[in-house]
């Protein structure tokens, strides 16, 4: 196991989560029609199979970074990928026509709530692991 960091325990469970929303994902819409606008939805939220491929990605890219043990790789990538849904969510909110590639028709979509609740709080967890891991560096003397 890597870390104990909050951000470690957070990436594990949001990453597992994102993943089960790919796999999930697929028995609605199926592997065909990559970019396509099918209308298959997944608990409100339009999905295509791209949609569950970058699910699966940022799922593993999560996983896979909070299982080191180095604390700044799954602060890292916590932050960053809070940072990512905020920006989605910004541009699936004023520019509806760019996440057309995901299934997403723009500002009305649930996604975008998904994906502004999922920015912040995995922004703020890395944000507070981050200073909780520096407060500890300080109390050991190595910073």
């Amino acid at each position: 196991m890597g870390n104990n960091s909050l951000a470690a325990k957070a990436g594990v469970a949001f990453g597992a989560f994102y993943v089960a929303l790919g796999v999930i994902g697929f028995a609605a819409t199926g592997f065909t029609g990559l970019t396509a606008e099918s209308g298959d939805t997944l608990l409100g939220i339009s999905v295509n199979p791209f949609h569950n491929v970058a699910h699966l990605g940022i799922g593993a890219f999560l996983i896979i970074l909070s299982l080191q043990k180095n604390e700044a790789a799954a602060e890292g990538a916590v932050m960053g990928v809070g940072l990512f849904y905020i920006v989605a969510f910004v541009i699936g909110v004023t520019a509806s026509d760019n996440l057309t590639i995901l299934g997403m028709r723009g500002e009305g979509e649930v996604a975008n709530v998904f994906h502004l609740i999922s920015g912040v709080a995995l922004l703020t967890i890395g944000l507070l692991s981050s200073g909780a891991t520096a407060q500890a560096a300080k109390r050991r003397g190595l910073a």
